[in-house]
């Protein structure tokens, strides 16, 4: 089987990371978050990551595979798989930022934190999809040549790295807080928790979806590193893609492992299902 050429055992890969392992672990997420006793602020934003997440395996794998099954590429489906690829994952590294801004604030400032209204929670939910939907603009302005290759990856790179830098400031900002507290507090081993968790959620995220990022920026600009990879170019940005696509996947993973309640919501949910059946 040549994996060079797009065949049925790449379609297998991403439909089954699509249809089952993404949508399925992101719906059990937003179900089990959703509920009431695991229904707190602090986890609003970990809500709409897995809707963008959701999406991922709803429409981007979906549109991906339906892009590579095309002998003949389309014009407009290609660009609407780029922007249903942008939206959802610049929303997913954009909340992450906001995540990490309201734990500094929750750490900087603790009584603030609590006074936070549920307004403002709405405003940190809807911005990460304002901007993620403002950046991907530029996809289209790009299509329609209206910008050049050069400024539509300038957009890119700083949409991706003001985020990151962003979520760095903020979690060196808690860590340096959380030394200063009191070790005992029952508050203070929760919010070391909850931090720790999100900060591997993060790290992931940017193993995860980097590889994918540099490959593309090193292929837009070095065309002879291109040409030497040709022949085996296929294979790597299929790997590379799945790993990206896994992301959407691992917060569950992560969440069960990470969340003792997530886990014992998780087991009252299939017991429940079984006791049905």
């Amino acid at each position: 089987m040549d994996f060079n050429n797009w065949n049925l055992f790449w379609s297998f890969c991403f439909g089954l990371l699509s249809s089952l392992i993404i949508v399925g672990g992101n719906a059990l997420s937003i179900s089990i978050l959703s509920k009431r006793n695991l229904r707190k602020r602090s986890h609003f934003l970990l809500i709409s990551l897995a809707i963008a997440d959701l999406l991922v395996g709803l429409i981007s794998v979906p549109f991906y595979i339906a892009v590579k099954n095309i002998p003949y590429r389309i014009g407009i489906l290609t660009l609407s798989y780029r922007c249903v690829d942008m939206i959802t994952g610049l929303s997913s590294i954009f909340t992450l930022a906001a995540i990490s801004l309201e734990r500094r604030h929750a750490i900087s400032h603790p009584f603030r934190h609590r006074q936070l209204t549920l307004r403002r929670y709405a405003i940190a939910i809807v911005t990460p999809w304002v901007f993620s939907l403002i950046v991907t603009s530029f996809q289209v302005l790009k299509f329609f040549f209206v910008i050049t290759l050069m400024e539509f990856t300038s957009v890119i790179i700083i949409s991706l790295s003001t985020p990151l830098l962003i979520t760095c400031v903020s979690y060196c900002i808690i860590w340096t807080k959380q030394a200063s507290r009191i070790p005992n507090e029952a508050q203070a081993r929760k919010d070391v928790h909850l931090n720790k968790t999100l900060l591997l959620i993060t790290a992931i995220f940017v193993l995860s979806w980097l590889p994918f990022q540099v490959l593309t920026v090193v292929f837009q600009f070095c065309i002879s590193c291109y040409n030497y990879y040709s022949n085996k170019i296929a294979i790597i940005v299929n790997v590379v893609k799945l790993l990206q696509y896994s992301n959407s996947f691992m917060n569950f993973l992560v969440y069960c492992f990470r969340m003792p309640d997530y886990r014992k919501a998780l087991s009252r949910t299939f017991s429940k299902g079984r006791c049905s059946r």
